[in-house]
């Protein structure tokens, strides 16, 4: 059995750290008017989400010994992050007023910290699958 590798977790689980911290303080979406719920709300939420689900496969990935099975968390830890990029603006609309709080602050840092997570899980995964060549 070989030793568990846990670098890539950890920094995936700080990623995750920062994501929810950041979107619960000074990166969470615009202010409710009036009591409705803006769409910037929902793309918070839906982030909010794949951030648990990314904590999750992180902490696994820290004590998870299986090498065919670290591939598959580093793969799937990729495309969460692409995910968590994508979701504000692109796949869930966020207000129209380009000096909104979640157009200027929100938006760039999921599209950062989810970039830095897919990074983070692409990176490990081409060099795990560059030693299967070796």
């Amino acid at each position: 059995m070989s030793k568990s590798q846990p670098a890539v977790g950890i920094i995936l689980v700080a990623l995750s750290v920062l994501l929810a911290c950041g979107l619960s303080t000074f990166a969470g979406p615009c202010e409710l008017h009036g009591g409705e719920v803006g769409t910037c709300f929902w793309a918070y939420r839906a982030v909010l989400g794949m951030d648990a689900v990314l904590g999750v496969l992180s902490v696994v990935r820290i004590f998870e010994m299986d090498e065919g099975e670290r591939r598959g968390l580093s793969f799937a830890t990729a495309l969460m992050g692409a995910l968590i990029a994508a979701t504000p603006g692109l796949l869930v609309k966020l207000c129209d007023g380009a000096a909104m709080q979640c157009q200027m602050v929100m938006r760039p840092f999921c599209l950062i910290v989810g970039a830095a997570i897919a990074l983070a899980g692409g990176i490990d995964l081409t060099r795990r699958l560059l030693a299967l060549r070796k």
